[in-house]
């Protein structure tokens, strides 16, 4: 019998524990050691399953997790063909979750697993998310701390979900906000608003974020910009009603100039003329103007032909479970695994 039919007929809740991963041979050792000792905490109320996620990783990363999983039976993972990015990573791994509550939470140490008896706790008491927030970080660069911060101030300015500042992706859900969260199929995936846009109870606790045991973060400038843009785009039309203010700004510059001159020629017609350079600025300022505007509506337009496009989010090589997988249909190695029927939860039972 596999430990999945095995806590299925104990009749027992399961935690899933999500996490991905990426280029972090050095750190997975000491992320596992620490992660197993937290969840023989609760073994006594819960099976528990930890899903790994390689992140299309270039190192040793992948033969860590197979070493791991040889080690510990309630070790799954999955790797990608190539890099594919944090939040699709995190996408997979909650659509390959099989527990009752699924916590994700990275594997750098950064979020850490002592938190775990405080969410299920949380989430005991009736909430279906539980999330983390960060406390200040004083090890945090000042162009981080303030970037994040102007960030956060932008989306509760221009986005009508509200998100919680500071929230990490280290949460917990439970099996009815996983569900509907899934069935959410944007290409460009901003988890912490999709989970803020559903609007299940909530609850929250504080952690201390610690600086990593092991290896160096992946998560550039280019990354990081990339993260809040999509996050921006996806959750306010903002910017679009911003270009449509910039025009009409330029438009009344517009007239403002063509009033001035007219007043110019009739009351001093015999001073030196400004005209010419007013001119051209103005024709520069609306010529910038249009191609804001155009730059903008590209951008929505560019995700909307991503979205159509339909492409998977990740695209999977290996798993731990490859065999049953080619076995019971090529669609589950293409993003869209199993994560809430209970027929096919019966699949993955040896």
């Amino acid at each position: 019998m596999s430990f999945w039919s095995e806590a299925m007929s104990r009749d027992v809740q399961t935690i899933s524990i999500v996490c991905p991963a990426y280029q972090e041979e050095e750190v997975l050792p000491l992320f596992h050691r620490e992660l197993t000792a937290v969840l023989r905490q609760v073994e006594e109320s819960y099976d528990t399953e930890v899903l790994y996620v390689d992140d299309g990783s270039r190192d040793r990363t992948l033969s860590v997790i197979r070493e791991l999983a040889s080690q510990d039976r309630r070790v799954r993972f999955l790797s990608f063909s190539r890099n594919f990015g944090h939040q699709a990573a995190l996408t997979a791994g909650l659509e390959h979750a099989r527990g009752d509550a699924v916590i994700m939470m990275d594997s750098d140490l950064q979020h850490p697993p002592a938190l775990i008896p405080e969410l299920l706790r949380k989430w005991q008491e009736g909430y279906d998310v539980v999330l983390t927030i960060r406390q200040d970080d004083p090890d945090l660069g000042l162009f981080k701390r303030w970037s994040s911060k102007w960030f956060y101030r932008l989306m509760s300015w221009f986005s009508d979900t509200e998100i919680r500042m500071s929230a990490a992706d280290y949460r917990l859900m439970s099996r009815r906000a996983l569900d509907r969260l899934l069935e959410l199929h944007e290409t460009h995936r901003f988890l912490r608003g999709l989970v803020a846009w559903l609007g299940f109870p909530s609850a929250e606790v504080s952690f201390q974020p610690v600086s990593r045991r092991a290896g160096v973060s992946k998560y550039t400038f280019r990354r990081m910009a990339n993260f809040a843009f999509d996050g921006l785009i996806s959750f306010s039309k903002a910017p679009l009603r911003l270009t449509l203010l910039l025009g009409l700004g330029a438009v009344g510059l517009s007239f403002l100039f063509a009033f001035w001159a007219v007043v110019r020629f009739l009351f001093a017609p015999g001073t030196s003329a400004l005209g010419p350079a007013l001119l051209m600025f103005s024709v520069y300022s609306m010529g910038g103007c249009v191609l804001c505007g155009l730059g903008v509506v590209g951008e929505y337009v560019g995700r909307i032909y991503d979205q159509v496009k339909g492409r998977p989010h990740y695209v999977v090589k290996e798993t731990s479970w490859d065999e049953r997988i080619r076995f019971e249909g090529r669609h589950l190695q293409i993003g869209q695994g199993p994560h809430h029927k209970d027929s096919e939860h019966q699949h993955f039972a040896a």
